[in-house]
């Protein structure tokens, strides 16, 4: 009679257990059903320098500075604005000629990976010594080579602020190189404004 009873709450105890796996079976694909699918939108990601000059006399000062840029092949474009500002050029030019070129300019340049110490030509570069509108650069449809892109700037400028407005002039450039990446957003972990670049999945 023992050894029926204790049989008999074996099974009871297996059945439980046999049940309650299956529950959580069920839970977990209920939970799995209701989750909303991943939204691929496309993020965009800027690096570059936005500088204005400050001198403490009549010398220009110096500028150099340098920022790596990650491209994998999820990478479907990049863009490359650049706009200078120098007050007061055409009147540097007509007082001391070229050699404005010397202390007063800005010098930028985008390195693909390698090609820097390769000695190699830049991906991309411009050189100013006077005012430059904003302009920007687009690539697209293309495959970028993958590794570490390097921005570099070389500058100099004048940044006077004497007091009086009308002899104010500041010297100033930015440059900035935005990548477009597919970015995956989970609803139920992400914000709406958040989401996990598509590269960081792998």
């Amino acid at each position: 009679m023992r050894h029926m009873t204790l049989a008999i709450v074996l099974l009871m105890i297996m059945a439980t257990l046999s049940t309650g796996c299956l529950g959580l079976v069920l839970q977990r694909e209920i939970m799995e059903d209701m989750r909303e699918p991943p939204e691929t939108i496309l993020r965009e990601q800027a690096i570059g320098f936005d500088h204005t000059f400050t001198s403490t006399g009549l010398d220009s000062t110096d500028y150099y500075n340098e920022s790596s840029i990650q491209i994998d092949s999820s990478v479907q474009s990049m863009s490359i604005s650049f706009r200078a500002q120098m007050p007061l050029s055409e009147t540097f030019e007509s007082l001391i000629g070229n050699e404005t070129n010397l202390i007063r300019y800005v010098d930028a340049k985008l390195w693909s990976p390698g090609s820097k110490s390769a000695g190699s030509e830049p991906f991309w570069e411009i050189r100013v010594t006077q005012d430059h509108s904003l302009e920007r650069w687009d690539y697209t449809g293309m495959n970028f080579q993958e590794g570490i892109w390097i921005l570099e700037v070389d500058a100099r400028g004048y940044g006077w602020e004497p007091g009086i407005e009308q002899l104010t002039a500041k010297d100033h450039f930015d440059v900035f190189v935005t990548i477009t990446k597919p970015c995956i957003r989970f609803a139920e972990i992400h914000d709406s404004d958040d989401c996990i670049f598509q590269s960081e999945l792998k």
